[in-house]
């Protein structure tokens, strides 16, 4: 009886003793699987923070990089400059219908870096109607030279506003410190106001988008038609209708090119043409203010035609805004 006993006390140790082992058993798995799910945690945090710190690291650098970009475009646009400037030449020096005045169109890069692939174009569009139209353009002459000495090397080079074809565009690259000026001749096919407008483009050097920077100016009647002087003390032997109005002196020194030394006088009278046929004679009357910044000047109409008085009105109606505008010189 007692052994009896004895061995169902030792089985009852025995699987006691089991038990606890199978529970320490489980009691380290589940440790080493918290521990693991712990380690795989602390993983994933810390690729977590890498990948947090790495898109913010790269957003900085992408927004740095865009500024970068920006201000190099603005530098680049700020350093580009566009001027224009219509002169008379002699009728002699035209042909066909090509006008007696030479636009000059000026380039200008005046920063310390190249401006590569550069494109230019010059539209025309009618002032009165905003239709843009086709005029003759023909390069006299195209030149590039540094910009801070007048006497450097001066290198002829190809047009950069005529194409060599048609179907052609030039393109070029404006070094540092150095501008293209450009000599046209121009031929509208109408005798009327034109607004022109000078588009310079090229590509941003960091992202490659298209930039661009314009220029406007306006062709005149005045600037289409021959401007001669004459030497006249009196006008009252044309029988004619007139009208009276101040100029600038510099404005009729520039327009019929009187050379300074020359100066301006009473017995001078400038004439207006188109085509060989005399539109108007401007006399100059008298000197106005202390300064003589204005003259008095009588304005004779040749031709009573209605539309030939209305492009004398609208020739007269230029001479004044020029007069009050002193950037158109």
């Amino acid at each position: 009886m007692t052994s009896k006993v004895n061995f169902v006390q030792i089985n009852q140790e025995q699987s006691s003793s089991n038990n606890n082992a199978i529970d320490s058993e489980g009691n380290g798995m589940k440790t080493m699987a918290t521990l693991l799910q712990n380690s795989i945690q602390g993983v994933q945090n810390s690729f977590s923070s890498v990948y947090t710190t790495l898109a913010a690291n790269l957003k900085q650098s992408l927004e740095m990089t865009h500024t970068m970009n920006s201000v190099m475009e603005q530098f680049l646009l700020s350093n580009l400059r566009i001027t224009s400037n219509i002169t008379q030449i002699h009728k002699l020096e035209t042909r066909g219908n090509f006008i007696p005045s030479l636009l000059t169109i000026t380039i200008i890069n005046s920063g310390q870096f190249p401006i590569p692939n550069i494109s230019c174009s010059i539209t025309f569009v009618k002032k009165d109607h905003n239709e843009p139209v086709n005029i003759g353009v023909e390069c006299k002459e195209s030149i590039k030279r540094g910009i801070t000495n007048p006497d450097s090397e001066t290198t002829s080079i190809s047009s950069i506003f005529v194409p060599k074809t048609s179907t052609t565009t030039s393109i070029f690259t404006l070094s540092p410190q150095t501008q293209i000026i450009e000599k046209l001749k121009l031929a509208p096919s109408e005798f009327c106001q034109y607004n022109a407008k000078v588009n310079v483009r090229f590509a941003s050097p960091g992202t490659g988008e298209l930039l661009q920077k314009e220029h406007s100016f306006g062709l005149y009647l005045i600037d289409q038609c021959e401007k001669s002087v004459r030497f006249e003390s009196q006008l009252t032997k044309y029988e004619c209708s007139h009208v009276i109005v101040e100029l600038s002196p510099y404005l009729l020194r520039q327009l019929w090119n009187v050379h300074p030394s020359s100066g301006l006088s009473e017995a001078m009278t400038f004439e207006i043409s188109w085509k060989n046929e005399i539109y108007s004679l401007i006399h100059i009357k008298k000197w106005i203010g202390a300064d003589k910044s204005k003259v008095l000047c009588q304005v004779l109409h040749f031709n009573n035609a209605k539309s030939s008085s209305e492009i004398i009105d609208r020739i007269v109606e230029e001479l004044k805004v020029l007069s009050t505008n002193k950037n158109k010189f």
